[in-house]
């Protein structure tokens, strides 16, 4: 029903209508780059802005806002994990190689596209049918890009690949925002080849394939974040899931916390959006469940203990602590001892 009729390497819109000039010139610019309309330095110019300026944004304003709007009682503040990290400088910098990675993916999808390989199509947005079919594509790309994430992550933990590779990634012990993107150039190509393999898997707008990947570095910000923004985690089903439920916790659906505890401790939590290879492979945190609510409900007004005391946690009946004065932090000592990594799963080596 939604499938793209006539969706091939052409230029031409397989929902019919003439291929954007004028003012839609510079929309394609936005959506992403038309065949043989840009190269690679646009791409890299296109993702460096929304890295650079996603990551301030979480790490000085969003914190300021959140705070800002609980003081007037407008809204329940920051839920933080701990005080924001210390490298920000550092793993900016080292984002440069894996933002420029990135970006040469963009630039051979595109090459691809041109040479009539793949499944990348090009020309003007427009119809229900279309926007239904993009939301699909969202979707499935959700899903399959949170598979990749966690078979290659998990890859990356082989002790080889671990010391001479992803280590950079975990010399990030306090991640900051501008730790999204802080690994190995070995590893951008791993993780990003994915950009490029989608092309081969279902008919994809040219646009949308960059405007989604675009986005998607954004959920790697966020995941670094060093407090827990959740709801406010930018994917489709965390939008679905806040008009439906509104401001709660959501089983199946990672927090910053999720990644954070990843950080602390390396043996487990390798997904990205979502939960369930985790709980399917044994690699999902004991107490994670208890932790995460203990952070949901560390804010003023709310979750408060006994000073030096713990509250039984909900889920898997882990203790998990909540310091009594202000909202720092839900990850204490004694919330980090159940922080052990279940040894049983299917997909455990």
């Amino acid at each position: 029903m939604f499938a793209p009729a006539n969706a091939s390497n052409a230029s031409a819109a397989p929902w019919g209508g003439a291929a954007p000039g004028g003012a839609g010139a510079a929309a394609a610019w936005y959506w992403g780059l038309q065949p043989g309309g840009a190269g690679y330095l646009v791409a890299l110019a296109q993702v460096s802005a929304v890295y650079y300026l996603g990551s301030a944004l979480l790490a000085h304003v969003l914190p300021a806002l959140l705070d800002g709007a609980r003081r007037r009682g407008a809204g329940p503040g920051t839920r933080w994990l701990r005080a924001p990290g210390q490298d920000a400088r550092r793993d900016a910098l080292r984002s440069a190689g894996p933002l420029a990675v990135k970006a040469l993916a963009w630039s051979a999808a595109a090459a691809l596209h041109r040479a009539g390989r793949g499944r990348l199509y090009a020309g003007p947005v427009g119809g229900a049918d279309h926007a239904l079919y993009l939301l699909a594509c969202w979707v499935a790309l959700d899903y399959l890009h949170d598979a990749w994430f966690y078979w290659t992550h998990r890859l990356l933990h082989v002790p080889f690949l671990y010391r001479y590779v992803h280590f950079i990634h975990h010399e990030s012990r306090e991640p900051t925002p501008f730790s999204g993107y802080s690994f190995h150039a070995a590893e951008a190509a791993l993780v990003f080849a994915n950009e490029v393999l989608v092309c081969f898997l279902f008919p994809m707008h040219s646009g949308f394939h960059r405007a989604y990947h675009l986005f998607m570095s954004l959920v790697h910000c966020g995941g670094h974040a060093g407090y827990e923004i959740h709801p406010f985690i930018p994917t489709i089903e965390q939008a679905v899931w806040v008009l439906l439920r509104g401001d709660a916790l959501a089983p199946g659906l990672n927090t910053v916390l999720h990644h954070e505890l990843h950080h602390k401790k390396p043996q487990g939590h390798f997904s990205l959006y979502f939960t369930h290879w985790d709980r399917f492979c044994g690699t999902e945190h004991r107490g994670y469940d208890a932790q995460a609510q203990a952070v949901w409900e560390a804010r003023e007004g709310a979750g408060k203990v006994p000073k030096g005391g713990c509250r039984e946690g909900e889920g898997r009946g882990q203790a998990s602590c909540v310091r009594e004065a202000g909202p720092l932090p839900a990850l204490s000592r004694a919330g980090s001892a159940v922080l052990r990594v279940r040894s049983q799963g299917s997909c455990t080596a």
